[in-house]
């Protein structure tokens, strides 16, 4: 269990009170459960990178595949903003990486999860990131939400209406993941993308499934609300899924953006109607007097 605050300005020594600055503080806490006798899942969880990649169960070297898929975003640890173009490098090495280690059924894979601090132009945002069934949820004064969609094949019989919410926590084939790094899939994945507005009281919880295939939504920002310190959040979500029996490893990032300057004003944002991602950065809106990106 690990916890800091971070705070980042622009990379320029000139450095001006106009420009982009964001400071977040975060936690995490990882356990290998009760039933298993490896942590097949990793974390980077280091300004401006918080991710959260979990091996993919029954696959030879899951945890490797996990490891390699962190990994490929250490270089960028210490940089004030990530662009788009610097994600999309990092996640095809993750991709070759995690690749790299076998082919075929048994092919180790990893999903992939979280956030990394990015700028919409003169505005600082958050870029959420998925591949696979880890999760990101965003809460706020108003709001509790699952950013990501899920890749698996329990959420597209959710998708389709053959399933409800409360019943894909009991499906028996709720770990086939229909998108992941490796696995046999080789070494191009397309990863979903959403950025959102940086904005001050805004918390981040970005998880394995050995949380969120195990305790409930409403329990998971129950905890998130009532407990301020990043890490002890962290810790005491891994602490439910493991009440529930501990079946899989589990892995928690709380991230708290702690002050983000210049303020999305002028702009209004419901993350409940985000849009599908694209591999563009138009998933927020930008003020008509800043136009430029990235």
């Amino acid at each position: 269990m690990n916890s800091s605050t971070t705070a980042h300005p622009t990379a320029h020594a000139d450095w001006r009170p106009q420009e982009a600055r964001l400071i977040v503080r975060h936690g995490s806490a990882t356990d290998v459960g009760q039933a298993r006798t490896d942590n097949e899942d990793s974390l980077l969880a280091d300004s401006p990178v918080f991710l959260v990649a979990d091996g993919m169960g029954g696959h030879h070297l899951g945890g490797t595949a996990s490891a390699h898929a962190v990994g490929a975003f250490e270089d960028l640890v210490g940089r004030a903003f990530v662009t788009s173009h610097e994600f999309s490098r990092r996640l095809t090495r993750a991709a070759r990486s995690v690749a790299a280690l076998g082919t075929g059924e048994r092919a180790p894979g990893s999903t992939l999860t979280g956030l990394l601090l990015s700028r919409q132009g003169a505005l600082p945002c958050l870029r959420v990131v998925n591949i696979g069934d880890s999760r990101t949820y965003h809460l706020s004064a108003q709001s509790f939400s699952q950013i990501t969609h899920d890749h698996s094949e329990v959420q597209e019989l959710i998708d389709s209406g053959h399933l409800d919410r409360s019943q894909a926590l009991s499906a028996c084939h709720r770990n086939v993941i229909t998108r992941a790094l490796g696995a046999g899939g080789g070494d191009q994945v397309v990863a979903d993308q959403y950025l959102l507005p940086a904005t001050e009281g805004d918390r981040f919880i970005i998880c394995s499934d050995g949380l969120s295939g195990h305790v409930t939504e409403s329990l998971i920002e129950m905890v998130a609300r009532s407990v301020p310190e990043p890490s002890h959040a962290a810790q005491t979500l891994v602490d439910l899924a493991l009440a529930t029996g501990g079946r899989d490893n589990v892995t928690v990032v709380i991230v708290d953006v702690v002050e983000a300057f210049p303020p999305w004003e002028d702009t209004q944002v419901d993350d409940t109607t985000l849009p599908r991602a694209t591999d563009s950065d138009s998933t927020v809106p930008t003020p008509a007097s800043r136009r430029s990106c990235p």
